[in-house]
């Protein structure tokens, strides 16, 4: 690769495709072009980025960049990979944080350099591009590569705010379940726990406007004190009399979320007593697997 700044190209335009092109623009990488198989993602990007043209094919894109983002679905990243005509010392990265960079074989075998680069965030509901690179500072990225790729990678999470580690392919699919539990399945705790103050009577937009000044500053506490101390909640406290109470009312009204509450309590538990034999701690255990042979968990 040549010492000039490479041209970057995007194939795929979904919400992280969109977020890291926007961001990469606004620390001034030159964006030059973007596919997506729905064109109005890719015009309406190029509306955010200047000198960025919407194109018609993946090998389009790939004919007019030095580096490809291929930003698709995971599932289809190899195939679309392995349609395109790579040329030898072009650049190829895929964003999926659970596959390493095996998953670009038809392009090596071309002689492009591959890579892996996958940032730590979410980029839902982002619709600009400071807001994009704002939302990656301080974020860790999982870069993988060979040759120029690599520190060229390592070069780009830093400008972005963020900071660059490497894993062995095996760690990858651990290290993006951290990211699922983290971001996705917070997502889902919380309309779990949404429904319950459905359940009395009140409106999803109510229960989220309860839940989220709750929610932040949880957030806030861990990062100020991190676990376990952060941890609040009876299980917490020993009290098994209010764990019983929310295992009744849950199991009455809404049993669908009875293994999740009893996964997390005993979850909570372990992190909080970490190996407390404690009368209120056993307590707390026995009634959970009472709950648990009930609901069949």
């Amino acid at each position: 690769m040549n010492s000039a700044e490479p041209r970057i190209g995007f194939i795929g335009i979904g919400a992280l495709g969109s977020g890291l092109a926007m961001a990469l623009a606004q620390q001034g990488y030159p964006v030059t072009a973007v596919h997506s198989r729905r064109p109005h993602p890719a015009v309406q990007l190029t509306g955010r980025i200047a000198g960025c043209q919407a194109l018609m094919s993946p090998q389009a894109v790939a004919d007019a960049a030095d580096l490809v983002f291929i930003t698709t679905p995971d599932s289809a990243i190899a195939s679309v990979a392995a349609a395109i005509k790579w040329r030898p010392g072009q650049g190829v990265v895929h964003c999926c944080g659970a596959a390493g960079v095996d998953l670009l074989a038809a392009a090596t075998a071309q002689g492009a350099a591959a890579g892996a680069f996958h940032p730590f965030q979410t980029f839902a509901g982002l619709s600009d591009p400071a807001t994009a690179l704002a939302r990656l500072r301080g974020v860790v990225f999982a870069v993988s590569a060979a040759g120029w790729l690599q520190e060229y990678l390592e070069g780009v999470a830093r400008r972005l705010g963020g900071r660059p580690v490497q894993l062995a392919d095996a760690d990858r699919p651990l290290y993006h379940a951290a990211a699922v539990l983290g971001c996705g399945y917070l997502a889902t705790v919380l309309q779990a726990a949404a429904s319950l103050w459905q359940a009395d009577g009140f409106s999803p937009e109510q229960a989220i406007d309860a839940l989220l000044p709750l929610s932040r500053a949880t957030l806030e506490n861990l990062a100020t004190l991190g676990l376990p101390a952060a941890l609040t909640g009876p299980a917490v406290r020993g009290d098994a009399a209010t764990v019983q109470t929310h295992l009744q009312a849950i199991a009455d009204r809404r049993p669908e979320l009875t293994d999740l509450y009893l996964t997390l309590t005993a979850t909570s538990l372990n992190l909080a007593a970490a190996g407390d034999n404690s009368q209120s701690a056993e307590n707390i255990r026995s009634l959970l697997r009472q709950y648990a042979n009930t609901s069949g968990g």
